[in-house]
């Protein structure tokens, strides 16, 4: 499908390019469609397409042997992958769709052509790759030094902030993950992650179900994510 250089200027990732460069990137880009839980590449590929996303959600994550670590939740506007083109090894972690989801997608070739083309380009693909590591170097403090509650209440207010909607009584999100996948999330098992969002229920900081997530008492909550224990 065609990509429009309209639809990259109203991306809050390429707006600040040239709109020579735009026209240039929506020459060479492809418009894809996913349904949900499609792999769009694994860890250890080669190195992987730069998706920009226009709808829907994907989980990026590392697993080793059993164990599995969610490492970030995209949301649209966002890219994902392309992270070891500049060295050309294996990419370090898997991509999944977990709903229905829309992108941008620019081949490690078309990358490389447009970074020795526009060097504008250059610099938002490197800024993007120094986000995605800053995010897990957060991600890593995070394991070390805080407890599961807090680790979890991390989790719940990032989602809030990014995707939340402020309804009677706090901020409702789309619940989205399994209680596997939260327990994936927060480096722990589901049996932990299903008594630590229990005891949240019952402080009165939270209301869970089936389909969403309502925040009752963000400050609350705030407190908790800062807390760190060692």
């Amino acid at each position: 499908m065609t990509v429009h250089a309209e639809l990259l200027a109203k991306s809050r990732v390429f707006a600040a390019l040239s709109p020579r460069t735009q026209r240039s990137i929506a020459e060479k880009a492809a418009l894809a469609e996913f349904s949900e839980h499609v792999d769009l590449y694994h860890q250890g590929d080669p190195p992987a397409p730069l998706f920009i996303l226009l709808s829907g959600r994907v989980k990026l994550y590392r697993q080793s042997k059993e164990n599995c670590q969610i490492l970030a939740l995209p949301v649209p506007g966002d890219c994902l992958g392309a992270e070891s083109l500049s060295t050309g090894t294996a990419s370090p972690y898997s991509a999944t769709t977990l709903t229905p989801t829309t992108a941008v997608t620019l081949s490690p070739e078309v990358l490389q052509i447009l970074m020795d083309e526009h060097p504008d380009f250059q610099e938002i693909f490197l800024r993007l790759i120094t986000d995605r590591l800053k995010q897990f170097v957060t991600l890593v403090h995070d394991l070390a030094f805080r407890d599961v509650t807090s680790r979890l209440a991390t989790v719940l207010l990032a989602r809030a902030d990014s995707e939340g909607q402020a309804v009677e009584g706090g901020v409702v999100f789309d619940r989205l993950l399994s209680q596997q996948e939260f327990a994936d999330m927060v480096g722990t098992a589901r049996e932990v992650v299903y008594r630590t969002f229990k005891r949240l229920e019952d402080d009165g900081l939270i209301n869970l179900s089936r389909q969403s997530i309502l925040i009752r008492d963000s400050a609350a909550l705030r407190a908790i994510a800062q807390q760190e224990t060692r």
